[in-house]
């Protein structure tokens, strides 16, 4: 589930889910909804994205500026992503299989640039038997 706060110069949601790896998919998401009003919903192109660090926040900030570069810099837009997070070490790792489409800016009804995830009101947590998140961008 995904619902879009109102927050001064920037962009906002809340995100819930019943695993974690679904509530860094619903962020993916999310974030293609504040870039387009139609993103894609599939794409021939096959990307494969690792990371880590040391807590979950810090892991969801770097998936959301990960996608931010993909989108905005390299052209591939990911539409579809299978997403894994564990615990590793000290930290935390993510590893995800993303499934996207070339950069269409027409077709796709670009609303704007996405700056950066940011770490302003940021959540991670798990409630009710799920998984819960706040997400401020930067716009």
């Amino acid at each position: 589930m995904i619902e879009m706060l109102d927050h001064t110069a920037d962009v906002g949601f809340e995100l819930s889910a019943p695993t974690l790896g679904g509530l860094f998919e619903e962020a993916r998401r999310a974030l293609l909804m504040i870039i387009f009003e139609r993103p894609p919903e599939d794409g021939p192109e096959k990307r494969e994205v690792r990371l880590s660090a040391p807590d979950r926040e810090t892991l969801l900030v770097r998936w959301l500026n990960e996608l931010v570069y993909l989108t905005q810099d390299a052209g591939f837009v990911p539409s579809r992503a299978e997403v894994e997070v564990r615990e590793a070490g000290t930290g935390h790792a993510l590893g995800g299989r993303l499934s996207g489409a070339p950069l269409l800016l027409g077709e796709y009804g670009w609303q704007g640039e996405v700056k950066s995830a940011t770490f302003h009101g940021l959540e991670v947590a798990r409630r009710n038997g799920g998984w819960h998140a706040r997400v401020i961008v930067d716009v």
